[in-house]
């Protein structure tokens, strides 16, 4: 069904039709006076700007400037066009966009103007049932070997590597430093090669059996590993291919752990070794009941994920894709590695790397939708008080003032964004504690 305007200044006829995955596919068209006058003012705008041969800049004729510079005029009628239809479409046909336009097709003719496009909108979302719902709670038991394998844990964090004596032969569990250069062919190849790289043996980090054939080096020793990259290798031109590493043993080193005892608790931040085991047991058991509570109320959640009916558009999953490599990639950074260094490392690339994620990132996006959509059914909103009672727990927990944290973020322009994800925050938490309250 084709919709049009019914204002006199804008007759622009339109079609939105429905897609998968709550998308729509949109078509406008504008023809004589319509399309004419916006088609005038940017060829007019452009005539000022460019030099055509055989006219002084400024001055060519608008038929010479469309003739030469027709790609360019259509890029910005289409700009044009977009920026003074969509409100009228968004709001009469009652959409809201969520992404950038898509499969852009554009026609433009002498005195008409045709463009089709895709855009992802948010989701119609037709809701299960979510009053009255009931869920398995299991309870938290606390076992003591919780507290032998955390204190464990703890003994481990303070574990230092130490240089092993000179003659110390490499086993695997040791961690080495090596320099390497790989050769394929004889000839040296772009990625492979680094004068110190420290190597946990045993950690599967390097391909083949790399790791392997450095046990029984000691420190100075130099050699050759010999070593077949995977089939599926993400680079093309190392896949399959067997190479030779020259290696030289800079340093061998082995993880000592520290004894469990009054010292080294004291160091950890605790009084002694008994108020350790104390405090780590009640932590243990603040913990664990805490997760018990958060896996109920997934389970909640869940039941009405499930009852409801909608579909997660695919811009949202790719931002949120996105999102998690910009974390994953920011935690390799203060490891000292890049993405780029880390797919060399593990034999995989970008791409299946995010396939791998998506399954994470869906079930998050589905449950975030079904949240807000409750809450704009039960008009659950954050107070002005919500939201100062908030920043100030965020500024305390920074050490901060909130009105030095507030100036901090107004300084770098993120104040308005850091206090809508507060805002955010407070209505999913009232959402879930309705759900809760609610439940059977």
């Amino acid at each position: 069904m084709i919709y049009s305007s019914n204002h006199k200044e804008d007759n622009m006829k339109y079609e939105v039709k429905k897609l998968e995955q709550s998308a729509v596919a949109i078509s406008m068209k504008l023809e004589g006076s319509e399309f004419l006058p916006i088609r005038d003012k940017v060829v007019a705008k452009i005539g000022k700007e460019v030099e055509i041969k055989g006219f002084r800049k400024g001055h060519a004729p608008a038929d010479a400037v469309l003739a030469q510079y027709k790609d360019a005029v259509m890029d910005e009628v289409t700009q044009e066009v977009v920026n003074s239809n969509m409100e009228t479409i968004i709001r009469e046909k009652e959409i809201a966009p969520i992404s950038t336009i898509k499969n852009p097709k554009v026609t433009m003719k002498d005195s008409s103007f045709e463009m089709d496009f895709e855009i992802d909108v948010y989701p119609e979302i037709k809701l299960g049932e979510y009053k009255g719902i009931s869920a398995e709670k299991e309870s938290f038991e606390f076992k003591e070997e919780m507290l032998t394998q955390r204190m464990e844990n703890m003994r481990n964090s303070k574990a230092k590597l130490v240089d092993c004596p000179e003659d110390h032969k490499a086993e695997m569990g040791d961690t080495v430093n090596l320099a390497f250069e790989g050769f394929i062919d004889g000839v040296p190849f772009e990625g492979g090669k680094s004068d110190s790289h420290q190597l946990k043996l045993g950690s599967k980090s390097f391909i083949d059996t790399f790791e392997e054939q450095l046990v029984g080096y000691v420190k100075g020793q130099e050699g050759e590993v010999k070593v077949n990259f995977p089939e599926e290798y993400h680079a093309a031109e190392l896949a399959g291919k067997p190479a030779v590493f020259k290696v030289k043993i800079n340093a061998i080193q082995v993880m000592e752990t520290p004894e469990m005892n009054d010292e080294l608790a004291k160091e950890l931040g605790f009084e002694s070794l008994e108020d350790l085991k104390t405090k780590t047991t009640e932590n243990i058991i603040a913990e664990g009941t805490q997760r018990a509570e958060d896996e109920y109320l997934g389970k909640l959640i869940l039941k009405v994920v499930e009852a409801s009916e909608f579909e997660v558009p695919v811009s949202m999953i790719q931002q949120e894709i996105q999102n998690e490599m910009r974390r994953f990639e920011q935690q390799l950074q203060q490891q000292g590695l890049s993405l780029d260094m880390y797919m060399q490392m593990m034999g995989g690339d970008k791409k299946a790397f995010e396939e791998q994620i998506k399954p994470m990132v869906e079930p998050r996006i589905k449950n975030d939708l079904v949240l807000a959509e409750i809450a704009r059914n039960e008009k659950i909103e954050a107070t002005e008080e919500d939201i100062t009672e908030k920043m100030a727990e965020v500024a305390k927990m920074y050490g901060m003032e909130v009105a030095k944290m507030e100036e901090e973020l107004k300084t770098h322009n993120q104040l308005d964004a850091f206090k809508y994800s507060v805002k955010a925050e407070i209505v999913m938490k009232k959402t879930i504690d309705f759900i809760k309250a609610e439940a059977k």
